[in-house]
C-alpha cells in the first residue's frame, strides 16, 4: 500500500527538483557554467540521499510503523487492473507517474553537479528504485503489507524516466503526466488527500505533436505542433463505499499541447509537460466494466 505521506512528499520533492532544470544552460552566467562542467560534485549524492531517507523516516512516523508492526513479512495482491482490484489498477499509474517524476528531479539534481548524461541517468534510477523497494519491505511488516505490483511500477517509472532522459529525441515526443480535479470523494473526506483521490485523476501516456514531427525530419513548424496523441487510463467509484458504480476507462485522448505556449526551459512548460490540464483533452475511452464505448470530454471525465 503506498503511503500517502509520502507520496505528498515525493510530488513536491519532485516538483522542486524538476523546475531546477527550467534554466536553460545558455542562461547561466559564467561561474555557474563552471560549477556544472567541473567534476561531479559530491553533494548531489548527499541531497538525493537525504531526500530519500527522510521520506522513509517521516512515512515511518507519521504513519504509526510502530503501532501497525506486526514482525511478519506479508504480501497483498491487488488484483492488478482488474475489476475488482484495488482502485482499479489506478494506483498503478500513480506509482509509475510518481517515480517518473521523482527520476527526473534526481537526475536534472545530478546534471546540475556535474555528472554526465549517462551517471545522471543511473543515479537517477538507481536511488528512488531502491527506495520504492526499501519502502514496500516496511509496508510488508506491518499490516498495509507489501506489494509486488507496486514495486513494479515504480521500478517502470523510474526506468521510463531515465530511458527518456538518455534519448532527448524520445524525450520530446513521449512523456508521461496526469491530470487532476478534486472528486466528491475528496470533497466529502472519503479521500483525504490528492494523492489517493483517484476519482479525480487521469494518466495518460503522450505523443507530442512537434517531438513526432522532428523525429520524422520534417523541419518547417505546424499546427500538429500544438497537439497531443495520448493513451488514458482512469477509474472511478473505487473509493470502498457501498454501492458505488466501479468503472474504469481506457482510450485514446486528443489534447492541447500546452508546452508550445511557454518559453523552452521555463517553469510553465516543464509544470504543462508534466500536469495535463483539466478539459484541455477529449478521446474515445472504454468502459472496461461495463464494455462500453463513448467520447469523454471535461466534464464526463471529471464530473465525479
Amino acid at each position: 500500500m503506498f503511503i500517502k505521506l509520502i507520496k505528498t512528499m515525493i510530488y513536491f520533492t519532485s516538483a522542486t527538483l524538476l523546475f531546477s532544470q527550467s534554466i536553460p544552460f545558455s542562461a547561466l552566467d559564467s561561474k555557474e557554467k563552471k560549477i556544472i562542467t567541473r567534476q561531479p560534485d559530491p553533494r548531489a549524492h548527499y541531497f538525493s540521499m537525504a531526500v530519500q531517507g527522510g521520506i522513509i523516516i517521516a512515512g515511518a512516523i507519521f504513519w504509526n510503523y510502530s503501532e501497525r508492526w506486526t514482525g511478519e513479512f506479508g504480501i497483498e495482491n491487488e488484483g492488478w487492473f482488474g475489476k475488482e482490484s484495488y482502485n482499479g489498477g489506478a494506483d498503478k499509474l500513480g506509482h509509475a507517474y510518481t517515480w517518473c517524476l521523482l527520476t527526473r528531479g534526481l537526475i536534472h539534481n545530478y546534471a546540475r553537479h556535474g555528472y554526465s548524461r549517462k551517471s545522471s541517468a543511473f543515479w537517477g534510477f538507481t536511488i528512488p528504485a531502491f527506495n520504492g523497494v526499501i519502502i514496500e519491505i516496511l509496508d510488508g511488516y506491518t499490516d498495509y503489507n507489501a506489494s509486488s505490483e507496486d514495486i513494479l511500477f515504480n521500478l517502470l517509472g523510474s526506468g521510463l524516466g531515465a530511458y527518456l532522459y538518455l534519448n532527448p529525441k524520445l524525450d520530446e515526443m513521449i512523456h508521461l503526466d496526469w491530470s487532476y480535479l478534486p472528486s466528491s470523494d475528496l470533497k466529502k473526506n472519503i479521500k483525504r488527500d490528492f494523492t489517493t483521490d483517484y476519482a479525480g485523476q487521469v494518466f495518460t501516456l503522450e505523443l507530442n505533436g512537434k517531438g513526432a514531427r522532428k523525429i520524422l525530419k520534417y523541419n518547417h513548424p505546424s499546427a500538429i505542433d500544438y497537439l497531443q496523441l495520448g493513451f488514458s487510463y482512469y477509474s472511478r467509484g473505487y473509493s470502498g463505499e457501498l454501492n458505488t458504480k466501479k468503472q474504469r476507462f481506457a482510450g485514446i485522448s486528443l489534447g492541447i499541447n500546452l508546452q508550445e505556449f511557454f518559453k523552452e526551459g521555463s517553469s510553465a512548460r516543464t509544470f504543462v509537460k508534466y500536469f495535463k490540464v483539466p478539459y484541455s483533452f477529449t478521446g474515445i475511452f472504454r468502459e472496461l466494466n461495463a464494455n462500453q464505448t463513448e467520447i469523454q470530454t471535461g466534464d464526463t471525465v471529471f464530473n465525479y
